[in-house]
């Protein structure tokens, strides 16, 4: 039988366990400094609707009180289209660091409005985004923004709270998204339409769809937020 001899305590190596860490982080208002929130937008006055979700983008907004996260509007000419609008938020999520496993992660966003006089019914999700600038947007990023969901379910124009927040749980290819290091980078469009390639039915006198929430140069206790849980 061998002699079984215990190591002296400060010789013991105790590894402690892993720690749950829960952070909300919201992008920069203007003038930003290293994240930006807003939309872009293509505005024509006769684009079919595929030539619209295809189109190079011709406006942008930063620094509004609010955000167009997902819209559009028909135009005067029977079958064509006016404008397509889409949501970029970014996120400077660098204090997760390398260290950091992601759990899980919520895109909340607070409701100001929303019209559908086209009654298109639109629905919105998060995707990626890319913009050539992390702190201000340009109407070229408006071809930045993918068609990967970022979230498993959009949230219907019916179930779009102007009064409250709209919460959106990311899945995993939202989740592998989210930077440890740097900045994280959203985007939100129209789903059942815009990303789906599928036109709206048009009507005249150029009635519109949209989906608005409250930006970072909104209220303070409103502006867009990242949950996410790590461990470390």
């Amino acid at each position: 039988m061998g002699i079984h001899i215990m190591p002296p305590l400060y010789k013991m190596v105790i590894t402690p366990p892993p720690i749950e860490v829960i952070v909300v982080i919201y992008p920069d208002a203007h003038p930003e400094s290293k994240s930006v929130d807003g939309y872009v937008w293509h505005f024509s006055g006769a684009f079919s609707w595929a030539e619209m979700v295809a189109a190079a983008g011709s406006n942008s907004s930063d620094d509004a009180t609010v955000i167009g996260v997902g819209g559009f509007q028909a135009a005067t000419a029977e079958g064509a289209w006016l404008s397509l609008t889409r949501g970029i938020i970014l996120f400077d999520t660098s204090e997760l660091t390398d260290e950091a496993v992601k759990k899980s992660a919520t895109l909340s966003l607070h409701g100001d409005s929303k019209v559908d006089t086209l009654g298109a019914a639109p629905n919105i999700n998060i995707y990626s985004s890319n913009p050539t600038v992390n702190a201000s947007l340009q109407a070229k990023d408006y071809k930045t923004l993918g068609s990967t969901p970022y979230c498993d379910t959009p949230i219907a124009y019916a179930d779009w709270d102007t009064a409250g927040w709209n919460s959106f749980e990311l899945n995993a290819a939202g989740l592998a998204a989210i930077s440890k290091t740097g900045i994280t980078k959203l985007g939100i469009r129209n789903a059942n339409y815009d990303v789906a390639g599928i036109s709206p039915t048009w009507k005249a006198s150029r009635k519109r769809s949209i989906l608005v929430c409250v930006s970072a140069e909104g209220a303070t206790n409103k502006k867009p937020k990242l949950t996410i849980t790590y461990k470390i």
